[in-house]
């Protein structure tokens, strides 16, 4: 072939590959200007008579913890003697301060998911995140790199989902968050908290289940709803930090250590031994029954 040749034929050839590689994994968008946060709690603060009062509600369908604390020493000192609070699903606690003055604006509360004294009751998801029948391949799986390898997300799962694929729930529980407004993405660590999710309490074991990455506007659910195995809950997309279309689904469990949570090791999901998986294995979701079920 000659020099020309190669130059009319070959080269345009690589620039589309080329092209293609970098629109696919180079991000072209910013930072989004404002953060979308998944708790959801209600403070009020009051002061009369020389009586400061902080209640706190806890909105929805999981326990959650409050942590409380004051730069003011004697304060901290009083509020040590509650903190941290455990509350309920759906409950709320009111705490007095005498004496102290107007504490209004000046008591931090850091939040917490779940409730650590409450055990783990299985270590088994009967389903896999997407439709009974439907296949995806394992992207990437547990305690590997290049981001599944901290505590957040060592036992996390990634699927080779299409943008707009359905997503299923893997338990049943309540939905404790739903963020979907979220449009860009990147490979950068800046992007890890731009990610669209929706989360899962299952009241029974104790676990929760995340599904992220999702589409822009593509929640099938609100905050409150109960949902059951294999339910609709998500379209699959491309937002956060990352590079590929896909689910990012981790299995969480209450610790005490930033933000109260860590991912937790499954035996199995779906049909599958976890310890089995294989990265890119195609991974198809038929529902397993347990004996005695």
């Amino acid at each position: 072939m000659s020099n020309f040749n190669f130059k009319k034929l070959i080269l345009p050839i690589i620039f589309i590959i080329i092209s293609f590689v970098v629109i696919n994994k180079c991000s072209f968008h910013s930072l989004p200007k404002e953060k979308i946060s998944p708790i959801k709690a209600d403070v009020e603060e009051s002061y009369a008579n020389d009586e400061y009062r902080l209640t706190i509600k806890n909105l929805i369908e999981c326990p959650n913890r409050f942590i409380l604390s004051c730069q003011n020493d004697e304060v901290n000192e009083i509020l040590s003697l509650y903190s941290p609070i455990t509350l309920k699903p759906k409950t709320d606690t009111t705490i007095i301060i005498k004496g102290q003055g107007d504490l209004k604006g000046r008591i931090k509360i850091n939040f917490k998911w779940g409730d650590p004294e409450l055990p783990i009751q299985s270590n088994k998801l009967k389903s896999l995140p997407f439709p009974k029948g439907r296949a995806y391949g394992l992207l990437q799986g547990n305690n590997s790199n290049p981001t599944h390898n901290s505590k957040s997300s060592r036992y996390a799962f990634d699927f080779t989902m299409n943008i707009g694929d359905t997503i299923t729930s893997t338990q049943n529980g309540f939905i404790v968050t739903v963020i979907d407004g979220y449009n860009g993405w990147g490979y950068s660590k800046k992007w890890k908290a731009y990610g669209n999710q929706v989360m899962v309490y299952d009241t029974a074991s104790n676990l929760f289940t995340m599904y992220g990455h999702l589409k822009q506007h593509g929640s099938l659910v609100e905050i409150g709803d109960y949902v059951s195995i294999g339910q609709p809950i998500a379209l699959s997309g491309k937002t956060g930090q990352t590079s590929e279309k896909h689910l990012h689904f981790n299995v969480f469990q209450a610790n005490n250590g930033k933000g109260g949570l860590t991912s937790y090791p499954l035996d199995s999901i779906g049909e599958y031994k976890v310890k089995e998986l294989k990265r890119h294995q195609l991974i198809e979701n038929r529902i397993m029954r347990f004996k005695g079920e």
